[in-house]
């Protein structure tokens, strides 16, 4: 039973979280573009050809950026990498070096960071190794989105302060249930703002993944469908969140080397996983992908070429006839939404608890909340976000009480 203090305690904190969030969306982004720019002048004497730089690391974003750097002229002395495997060898021509062996050659070369996963991790050991100026990711790909390419930060400055999008953004945030949400929302738009990485540290949720107690509790009968499955790491975090107690688990995982190996780790249950060679779309059939063996394996583009046909299934069409499942998660590389509208059926006949990255585009971080609410307005919202970079964000959604979720 909800007593009068607490019903205001919980207004006061909405509208502190309101305010937050305006605090955000009124940002001037000329006075905070020109905040990044003084912080990170040196990348303006790299271009200028004044100074050499460091990438960092040896990976295929880094090596696609030195190569599109040196086309400008840019001297890249070295590629840094935390893999002994490489340290001694060169790479496009480029010696690659250790983190030791940057911290003691090139404390005072900028050293421009290529990565999204590990940006922080690698930015810090190299202060710690008197490394004097480390340009994140984030905002290599403000300045230089052709060079430093990553979908999960692109755009996402202008996206945030752009004020065509502020409706949509000020929709999702009346929707959110609970506190915690409301909270990372605010944080996660003023990241891509002012590209603070404490921001993100402030909001790290450190519970598991899509099974988050904080937003719900799985019970004996679920039935699952993992959109993404790759080898099976969702499936092991699922068997350990329900201890094993489950009804079924659907894995879909369009690459075939990853599918090889989720196809093995699922043999030992097949009377309750089945693995699926296909990934998630809007209609069943085949779209070409860009695959890696790896945990990005992607829809193309109509305008990107290449790639390779694989199959893809609409899970309206899938569970045309069988049982629904109880949740649906996604981590498809931005197909998300199209595959979500693949699912509306089964969203509005059956109200499936949903965890649906939410990061792959910084756009993502409304516009799919906003479609789950047109796809069942009965659903309850919240946002979780797990890790210590722009990954790693999750929108749950829970409809009516007796679905499992905890109230706000």
């Amino acid at each position: 039973m909800n007593d009068g203090n607490g019903e205001s305690s919980r207004n006061l904190s909405a509208g502190a979280s309101a305010a937050s969030l305006a605090s955000v969306l009124d940002l001037d982004p000329v006075a905070c573009r020109a905040r990044l720019d003084q912080r990170y002048a040196v990348l303006d004497q790299v271009l200028a050809l004044q100074a050499p730089a460091v990438v960092y690391p040896a990976a295929r974003m880094g090596r696609a950026a030195a190569s599109r750097l040196a086309g400008r002229g840019v001297r890249i002395v070295a590629f840094g990498d935390g893999s002994p495997v490489l340290w001694g060898t060169r790479i496009d021509g480029i010696p690659v070096l250790s983190p030791e062996e940057i911290g003691r050659q090139h404390r005072r070369t900028p050293v421009l960071l290529a990565s999204t996963m590990f940006d922080s991790v690698i930015r810090e050991d190299l202060e710690r190794r008197g490394c004097e100026t480390v340009v994140p990711v984030g905002y290599l790909n403000l300045r230089l989105a052709d060079v430093f390419v990553s979908r999960e930060y692109a755009g996402g400055f202008t996206a945030v302060t752009d004020p065509a999008n502020r409706p949509a953004i000020e929709e999702v945030f009346a929707h959110l249930a609970d506190e915690g949400s409301r909270r990372m929302f605010a944080s996660k738009l003023a990241f891509y703002v002012d590209l603070e990485k404490s921001r993100l540290d402030a909001i790290r949720s450190e519970a598991p993944i899509y099974f988050d107690r904080s937003v719900w509790e799985l019970g004996s009968e679920e039935s699952m469908v993992d959109g993404g499955a790759y080898v099976g790491d969702t499936l092991a975090a699922f068997r350990r969140a329900t201890s094993d107690r489950f009804r079924a688990y659907f894995a879909f995982e369009p690459d075939q080397d990853n599918f090889a190996k989720l196809a093995a780790l699922a043999a030992a249950d097949r009377a309750r996983i089945e693995p699926i060679a296909a990934g998630l779309a809007r209609h069943t059939g085949r779209l070409r992908f860009s695959s890696t063996s790896g945990v990005d394996v992607r829809l193309l583009g109509e305008d990107e070429p290449g790639g390779e046909a694989l199959p893809v299934v609409g899970l309206d069409e899938f569970f045309a006839d069988r049982q629904p499942p109880t949740l649906i998660k996604m981590d498809i590389e931005g197909s998300e939404e199209d595959a979500l509208l693949g699912a509306a059926g089964l969203a509005d006949r059956a109200a499936p608890k949903m965890a649906i990255s939410v990061y792959h585009y910084p756009t993502d971080l409304w516009s799919i909340p906003v479609l789950l609410k047109r796809l069942n307005p009965d659903y309850r919202l919240y946002l979780r976000h797990y890790t210590r970079e722009v990954d790693g964000t999750v929108c749950y959604a829970l409809a009516r009480e007796g679905s499992g979720g905890k109230s706000a």
